[in-house]
């Protein structure tokens, strides 16, 4: 008689990793899972690429089930807090000081390549013990997948190890493209199944086509590397970063010691006064036109003077998406926090730019 899924089933807590370059709307599909019923019992681990981090505070799950993991790129610095998060959760449910969670949900730096993070997953003897990986979903945005596949290789590699992909901004996305997309991908990662989501809008019933039982979870680490090399020699995708000082092998490594984004930095401008909108929308235009290809990522809670509560705004490359309204102050107290990922860019050059266009010493001639 052949075996039955009865017969291998396994009661460990299952473990997704939501991966996805910057801007692919990861957030955004998390918000949407974590307020489905089915995923109730779901606690989630935010990691964020920067000294500062905004997106904890877009995913309304208001319980101490949300872990916003310490600065650092979860692939490059903070694996040691990644296993010691999982640690810190099992225990603390176990001492019923946060109520029981049936899954975990890490979502990782859009910078993050996955690799590492899925070794120290099917490897830290604790979480062996008490967790299962169940499959890598990555998040594609549509209208910029192509760009971010010939430059960046974390992109490349974030698609090659996905069990599951997510097209995003397909709704957005110039007549045509959809297809190309979903052809390219098909090239690169033939074996993931692919949904769409609009607006974060998916169905978290895709993710039993991870786990033990999906057909993603039943590839060898060699066919993926031989994937990666075929799709970089056909498809002239970027190929891996060659820094000093190895950080992480091909594909998957135990033990990266150095940060492989050292050409890309991440801050955080910080201003405790209103910024009147159109100076807002000026400034950033401005940084966007000045650095089509280096501003890699912009997000932002900001204070504007003619709204009366938080307003969020995201932007990728020189495209920035609808302003969207808070209910209240992540912090308590108004202040606008705007966070920029960018590659090879002056930081003052950019916080000057922008000091002098929301706030300027001297105003504008005025033209009858």
């Amino acid at each position: 008689m052949s075996e039955s899924r009865f017969d291998t089933e396994d009661f460990r807590i299952p473990v997704t990793v939501l991966t996805g370059f910057l801007g692919s709307g990861k957030t955004t599909l998390l918000n949407y899972w974590v307020k489905q019923p089915e995923m109730a019992n779901c606690a989630v681990l935010i990691n964020e690429f920067g000294a500062v981090g905004l997106d904890h505070h877009l995913v309304e799950k208001l319980d101490d089930n949300v872990v916003m993991l310490e600065s650092g790129c979860v692939c490059c610095t903070v694996q040691g807090d990644l296993v010691n998060a999982l640690r810190d959760l099992f225990m603390r449910a176990m001492r019923r000081e946060i109520k029981p969670f049936q899954r975990v949900l890490i979502e990782t730096t859009g910078l993050a390549d996955p690799g590492p993070v899925l070794f120290t997953l099917r490897n830290d003897p604790f979480f062996a013990q008490r967790y299962r990986f169940d499959g890598t979903v990555t998040v594609v945005d549509v209208c910029h997948i192509t760009r971010q596949l010939n430059q960046q290789y974390e992109a490349v590699k974030q698609v090659a190890l996905a069990d599951l992909l997510v097209l995003t901004k397909s709704d957005i996305a110039d007549f045509g493209v959809l297809p190309e997309v979903e052809n390219l991908l098909q090239r690169i990662n033939p074996m993931a199944p692919r949904h769409i989501a609009i607006k974060g809008e998916l169905s978290p019933a895709v993710l039993e086509q991870n786990g033990p039982f999906g057909s993603g979870s039943q590839r060898s680490t060699q066919e993926i590397r031989k994937w990666l090399q075929g799709a970089i020699a056909e498809l002239g995708l970027a190929s891996p970063m060659k820094p000093a000082t190895p950080t992480v092998s091909p594909l998957i490594a135990n033990a990266p010691v150095a940060s492989a984004h050292s050409d890309i930095d991440a801050f955080c401008l910080r201003y405790t006064k209103p910024i009147p909108t159109a100076r807002f929308l000026d400034g950033l235009r401005m940084v966007q036109m000045r650095y089509p290809e280096r501003l890699l990522r912009f997000k932002a809670i900001l204070w504007l003077e003619e709204q009366d509560t938080p307003v969020v705004v995201h932007g990728v490359h020189d495209q920035l998406y609808p302003i969207m309204n808070l209910p209240a102050w992540p912090n308590g107290e108004p202040a606008s926090e705007l966070v920029f990922i960018m590659k090879q860019t002056d930081r003052q050059e950019v916080e000057e730019m922008l000091q002098e266009e929301f706030f300027p010493k001297y105003p504008r001639f005025q033209y009858e």
